[in-house]
């Protein structure tokens, strides 16, 4: 019986062995393709992490001083008063006022838009059309919106049509410089990623639309008398 055990744990302690060889031949042989593996999960799980922190990041311009500096754009237009030979032109102000919101409101809902969509650009040229695309389209909306509110406030559509193209000549150069530079921040090595673009694009507007109301002036006071004697309903 002694003997029967003794080989049974020779048996045993043989198995053993030959188990850890085999283990101890397997790591050797699946080693480097252990560690490779090892080094892909390592590398993609820290690009995961970059990516949402990016895009975080991206997000985070939601909370961008644009949109206060539009609100303060705002309230500085709808303060201003026009004159027509020293009396109040109160269907001028109305105007300037009803363009300047719907500006106003074009540009926070563009802006807006595109901060939404910045995370599912493939690089910084998409970004780049993407800016250059809604800039236009921010024009475009705004000034139908103000053509229609005109016409169905009463102002005459030729009337109408000269307030709104008279406010884009005065704009011309604000708008040309700040195209002319979106294009220079994306040509330039000192903005690698999205984020750094969009941010950049971010301050640009935002000083462009500061000068909105002296703009906005300028076109308006332009307009000698011409709609002083006009309902505006």
């Amino acid at each position: 019986m002694d003997n029967f055990v003794s080989n049974l744990s020779e048996v045993y302690l043989n198995l053993i062995v030959f188990l850890v060889l085999i283990a101890s031949s397997l790591i050797m042989i699946f080693k480097e393709y252990l560690v490779s593996l090892l080094g892909e999960i390592k590398e993609s799980v820290v690009k995961v992490l970059y990516r949402n922190k990016i895009e975080n990041r991206i997000l985070s311009l939601k909370n961008h001083d644009i949109f206060h500096v539009i609100e303060q754009t705002r309230s500085a237009c709808k303060h201003t008063k026009f004159y027509t030979d020293k009396k109040f032109d109160n269907t001028k102000t109305s105007m300037f006022v009803d363009f300047m919101n719907f500006k106003l409101d074009s540009i926070a809902k563009g802006f807006g838009d595109l901060i939404d969509r910045t995370n599912s650009f493939n690089d910084n040229t998409e970004l780049k059309n993407a800016v250059i695309d809604t800039m236009g389209k921010i024009i475009v909306e705004y000034t139908e919106q103000t053509r229609i509110h005109f016409y169905k406030k009463g102002i005459p559509v030729k009337d109408a049509d000269m307030a709104v193209d008279t406010f884009e000549r005065w704009r011309l150069d604000t708008v040309t410089s700040v195209g002319q530079r979106v294009q220079g921040v994306f040509s330039s090595n000192f903005h690698r990623t999205k984020y750094e673009n969009l941010l950049a694009v971010l301050e640009l507007v935002s000083m462009a639309i500061a000068l909105i109301p002296k703009d906005g002036v300028g076109a308006f006071n332009s307009i000698n008398g011409k709609f002083r004697d006009i309902k505006y309903n």
